[in-house]
């Protein structure tokens, strides 16, 4: 398995702030960059905020495996022609891209959670049509788009059909499917592993909070997942997602940043990087 290992760049101690550092020194390929909120007006989408992030990257020596736009979970993705979140949602798909192509990151990766699930036929067929209209302006630049949803798997492989993109795949996550329908992580993972990119999450929980356990000490099977991946010869970014700063388990005398270094450990071993 040749995986590079990386983290979501919010979910590092000190909320991120000195992400790159933390990540760098923690023994991280890299990490993501989160674009940034709508009500914020997308800061990852301006340019000086790109190259401050170019800046931290030639300093620590680790590299940016994709754009995360979890702004999605409060304007809806699969708004139609006429909604007032329309233009907001293709500009800032457009805005990820540009950005994502300037500071040379491989992925925009949409979550589809909150406002953005997609319950009804109709959104279905508008978050088709959006993600055509991004993967169309992402292919002319390179850069892959990918899909991070809580759909059955039948419904995940559809969208990828009507898509019919080859710059759009599926991105799995260790635990939504868990956390939020109950259902069978690696289970998932097989039915879905021939529509997948080549980055995914991992994290770990327990009932009623989300990425709130280090890798293996929650319900999630996390090692199943990764011997899975591992008879796969999955190639591709392995990335944490869990909250080392999430209460109610951390108090005050907890180290947040030791316990991100074990999970680091945690995650190198299993993939095979000890």
């Amino acid at each position: 398995m040749d995986v590079k290992l990386g983290i979501c760049n919010f979910c590092v101690p000190g909320t991120g702030i000195f992400a790159p550092q933390f990540a760098a020194e923690a023994g991280l390929d890299g990490m993501s960059i989160e674009f940034g909120t709508y009500e914020n007006h997308f800061p990852s989408g301006t340019r000086r905020v790109q190259d401050a992030y170019i800046k931290a990257r030639e300093q620590y020596k680790i590299e940016y495996c994709n754009i995360g736009m979890s702004c999605f979970d409060f304007i809806p993705f699969h708004a139609h022609k006429g909604h007032p979140m329309y233009p907001i949602v293709k500009g800032a798909l457009k805005s990820a891209i540009d950005g994502a192509q300037y500071m040379q990151i491989p992925m925009v990766f949409v979550p589809a959670f909150g406002v953005s699930s997609i319950t009804s036929e109709d959104e279905f067929d508008n978050a088709v049509e959006m993600f055509r209209y991004a993967c169309d302006y992402a292919g002319e630049k390179g850069i892959l788009i990918s899909s991070e949803n809580k759909m059955r798997p039948a419904e995940a492989i559809e969208m990828v059909e009507r898509v019919n993109e080859e710059n759009f795949s599926i991105f799995y996550d260790s635990y939504n499917y868990f956390y939020e329908k109950g259902w069978d992580q690696l289970e998932i993972l097989k039915e879905l592993y021939p529509y997948l990119g080549p980055q995914l999450h991992v994290k770990d929980g327990r009932p009623g909070v989300l990425a709130g356990s280090l890798l293996g000490e929650g319900d999630s099977g996390f090692y199943q997942v990764m011997d899975y991946l591992k008879k796969q010869n999955y190639s591709g970014w392995v990335i944490l997602e869990n909250l080392y700063e999430k209460r109610p388990e951390n108090t005050f005398e907890t180290d947040v940043y030791e316990l991100f270094r074990k999970d680091v450990e945690i995650l190198r071993h299993a993939a095979g990087h000890a």
